[in-house]
């Protein structure tokens, strides 16, 4: 079944409906793209070893300054739109959300797992893990969770604050270098493993890394669970459904992300940033201000030029539904993003490792690689799309989802002859 058009995986509701679904898959096919360049970047760092040459400081300059952080900050906050669209449509239809979407998360869980342990990508098993607290959340109303949603965000300055106040300097100054020094040593050992040039070596490293990674990154609600917030809330608003309805929030967004961007990379700290080793006589007001003045309690990110980013995808599509067919080849790649990230790991820690093929990744490759590898991947979607209503990957995730196994292969229809007349 050749050139026919591919219906999306859920009937729409409603145009609006149809849009919305639309510009998320765009927004996740981009949050892609930007992640390959990214993935790309940092094999050819590694690549360039101890004397980076000037076009790799230029090319690390520019990723680090538009792109790094920036689309892993997009797929976050799309993460928390996917799930608002479930619990809505469950509630629509009178189903029930919690046990289907706890399944959902735990085979991400599995996902994550083989991602981290395998080919030593971090994304989606903090997700599975961060996604839980949304099940308590999911009934607030947007002014507690804008309120929950700044807490969360300030929560690494707030633990750190709290521990001064409870403890005192000197012992968080004891339980900072005990904690660095573990850290540091797990690091070290996993960074030699990666050298290695048999698979082996390099999983057991990797999975020995986790529980390090996850115990120094991911034991407060300041990365991904605040970006789930964010899409949750920006959902519940109407900005994803209705764009048109919203342009001067979606415009002020971002503004707003575009000057948090700019103090991060050049206002940004005010005085010095905390220092490691905290003074005998500092007070809890005293951490407060130091804090204040070096990163606005972490409320101010260079991350959130995602904002800028989305906003101006939004806005184009409210302007013209035109846009949705002209941006198309984003949203081929968006709808099986499961699929497409996994392969993106497993090709790359292929590919560029002394564990794999150990290929050489050179300034030029990193653009011209990771929009050749993307292209391929639409073509792929496309063609995919045409025959099938999910993904490879996702069909597994839905699968298990709703704990039943769906046709996924579209059905060629024709209208039948008349009969004739008598």
């Amino acid at each position: 079944m050749t050139g026919a058009a591919v219906p999306p995986a859920t009937p729409p509701a409603s145009p609006h409906a149809l849009a919305r679904i639309d510009v998320l898959d765009i927004l996740r096919g981009m949050a892609l793209l930007g992640m390959f360049v990214v993935h790309f970047n940092n094999y050819a760092w590694t690549a360039a070893g101890d004397t980076p040459s000037g076009a790799m400081q230029v090319l690390g300059r520019i990723v680090g300054l538009f792109i790094d952080g920036r689309f892993y900050t997009m797929f976050g906050i799309l993460f928390g739109v996917g799930f608002a669209i479930q619990l809505s449509r469950a509630d629509a239809r009178g189903e029930p959300f919690v046990g289907r979407f706890l399944r959902r998360l735990a085979a991400l869980a599995v996902f994550g797992l083989i991602a981290e342990g395998i080919f030593g990508y971090n994304v989606l098993l903090g997700y599975a893990v961060w996604a839980v607290p949304l099940l308590v959340v999911r009934r607030w109303p947007v002014k507690a969770l804008v309120v929950l949603l700044v807490v969360c965000a300030a929560s690494l300055p707030i633990y750190n604050i709290t521990r001064v106040a409870v403890f005192g300097p000197a012992r968080v100054n004891e339980a900072n270098r005990a904690r660095s020094t573990a850290f540091r040593s797990a690091l070290a050992e996993h960074e030699q493993a990666q050298k290695a040039g048999d698979w082996g070596t390099v999983v057991a490293a990797r999975l020995r890394f986790m529980p390090a990674f996850h115990k120094q990154w991911n034991l407060l609600p300041t990365g991904s669970f605040t970006l789930f917030l964010v899409g949750l809330i920006a959902f519940r608003v109407g900005l994803f459904d209705h764009p048109e309805r919203h342009r001067r929030t979606i415009a002020a967004l971002m503004v707003a992300g575009t000057v948090s961007w700019a103090l991060s990379n050049w206002v940004f700290p005010i005085g010095s940033r905390p220092p490691p080793v905290i003074p005998p006589d500092t007070t809890p007001a005293d951490m407060a201000w130091v804090i204040a003045r070096a990163n606005g309690f972490r409320l101010v990110r260079d991350q959130w030029l995602a904002f800028t980013y989305m906003g101006a995808i939004l806005l184009l599509v409210s302007h013209s539904r035109a846009w949705i067919n002209r941006l198309a080849p984003l949203a081929w790649t968006g709808r099986m993003a499961l699929t497409h990230y996994m392969t993106q790991v497993i090709l790359l820690d292929t590919l560029f490792t002394p564990h794999g093929l150990n290929l050489g990744v050179t300034p030029v490759m990193v653009p011209l690689g990771a929009l050749a590898l993307f292209g391929a991947q639409a073509l792929f979607s496309r063609w995919w799309f045409a025959r099938y209503r999910l993904g490879p990957l996702e069909q597994v995730w839905r699968a298990i989802t709703y704990w039943r196994w769906e046709p996924n292969r579209l059905i060629e229809t024709t209208t039948p002859a008349p009969a004739p007349a008598t």
